[in-house]
């Protein structure tokens, strides 16, 4: 029976598997992602996530039975999708075969999917370009979780979208039909006029720093694009930060420190190619020491983070920007005891030497 707070609910057998080793492989992964343990019992197992609560419970057909709970059917569909993800990795057979009980409809949108139309294109200092977004419904979009994906159709091509798949999961298109679905951070919504604002990183070779140039000069041919979301997590709610990010990041920064608790104090790290020089726009804090690091100088925002965190290891550490850089931040995090509910670490991007050396 769903809950208040989760009136939401769903479950699916997992047949073959055993409630023992599916519990373990749950809160390993719950304790990876810091995330709380609401029950544990014999027979149940709860946790706790950003869109609802996912666990275990007794199975219709077998022993176990994975479930989730949400507040909406799009929270309700991410938890799903995440589960299938999950469950993948260890035991791809029996993910295949995953059927929830609401019976969710196939070859249909997925209800955390919606069509928005790009309005406006302004420049946001000298490498940013903002987008704001117009749809239907932007309620989703709020500060526990203010990330999502942007769904970008090929060039030139009839698209075809997203749908949901018999495990319950989102069926993407493949080929020359596949979509790009990156990752941005909502950086302003406005729900009264339902619009989402996003900043994006001009960069060469970027599929969607095109998209927003062909915006820019009047080409509105992929003015309607897909979101999925919202995803991710939220505000930082901290007494004491390390924060660090590249560009990439810098429109998550922004959006964090809108809603940092006034009275916190911290270190924050910003590399960009010229430094301050790229003149993006972020809220002051008075409580931040803010340091710029330009890459043309040959300064290093994995660097300096691995260097600040040994004299804040009692900080929540918060960096987005290249994979191995992120890698290195986390291992030496942990190295310093930097507990997984004080430690949001993203790899937004990955250096071509990286991929070749791992393709080799």
């Amino acid at each position: 029976m769903a809950d208040l707070n989760h009136p939401f609910e769903a479950l699916a057998d997992l047949p073959g598997a055993s409630f023992a080793a599916v519990r373990l492989m749950i809160l390993a992964q719950a304790k990876s992602s810091g995330l709380t343990v609401l029950e544990d019992a014999q027979q149940a197992l709860t946790i706790e996530t950003p869109q609802g609560v996912v666990g275990l419970r007794p199975g219709k057909t077998c022993d176990v039975a994975v479930m989730v709970g949400a507040r909406d059917d799009r929270a309700l569909f991410a938890l799903k999708g995440a589960v299938v993800a999950q469950i993948s990795q260890v035991m791809p057979d029996i993910a295949n075969t995953l059927r929830w009980s609401d019976d969710p409809a196939q070859r249909t949108l997925p209800p955390n999917f919606q069509f928005m139309r790009a309005t406006r294109v302004e420049a946001v200092g000298s490498v940013f370009l903002r987008v704001t977004l117009a749809g239907d419904d932007v309620s989703a979009h709020q500060d526990r979780s203010i990330h999502f994906r942007l769904v970008l159709p090929p060039k030139g091509q009839e698209p075809t979208w997203p749908s949901v798949a018999p495990n319950g999961s989102i069926a993407w298109p493949d080929g020359e039909q596949a979509l790009h679905r990156p990752v941005y951070t909502a950086r302003a919504v406005d729900h009264d006029n339902h619009t989402i604002e996003v900043d994006i990183f001009v960069h060469e070779g970027g599929r969607v720093t095109e998209w927003a140039r062909e915006l820019e000069v009047g080409d509105l041919e992929r003015s309607v694009i897909g979101v999925v979301g919202p995803s991710g997590g939220g505000l930082l709610d901290a007494d004491h930060v390390l924060m660090a990010s590249d560009e990439t990041g810098f429109p998550a920064v922004a959006r964090l420190l809108e809603g940092l608790p006034a009275s916190a104090t911290g270190t924050l790290l910003l590399e960009a190619e010229h430094g301050a020089a790229c003149h993006y726009p972020l809220p002051a804090h008075q409580g931040l020491s803010v340091q710029w690091l330009s890459r043309a100088r040959g300064e290093h925002l994995g660097e300096a983070t691995l260097s600040a965190l040994g004299a804040q290891a009692d900080a929540s550490v918060w960096f987005a920007g290249e994979r191995s850089d992120a890698k290195r931040v986390r291992d030496r995090a942990k190295e310093l005891g930097v507990p997984q509910d004080r430690l949001r670490v993203s790899g937004f991007w990955r250096a071509p030497d990286e991929i070749v050396a791992a393709a080799e």
